[in-house]
């Protein structure tokens, strides 16, 4: 959780271990949703309509590199 007082922010404590877990996680869903995205983009060259599904996964996909970038700074910070 991020607190802010007076513009300056502060992460709620974490263990270096509990960032690694995190990052193992994230990383695994980051993997299956981007061969879902192989998947749902093969259904829709066949002709089905897997826009939302695609655009959804997309987004999520982005997210995620987002909260990796995050965690791989926070655990270079405490390396």
């Amino acid at each position: 959780m991020l607190y802010f007082r007076k513009g300056v922010r502060y992460l709620e404590d974490y263990f270096l271990t509990d960032y690694l877990a995190a990052k193992k996680s994230l990383a695994s869903t980051l993997h299956k949703i981007e061969q879902a995205i192989i998947s749902l983009e093969e259904k829709q060259s066949a002709g089905r309509n897997m826009k939302a599904q695609l655009t959804l996964s997309k987004e999520r996909v982005k997210a995620l590199k987002i909260s990796l970038a995050l965690i791989d700074r926070e655990i270079t910070r405490m390396s």
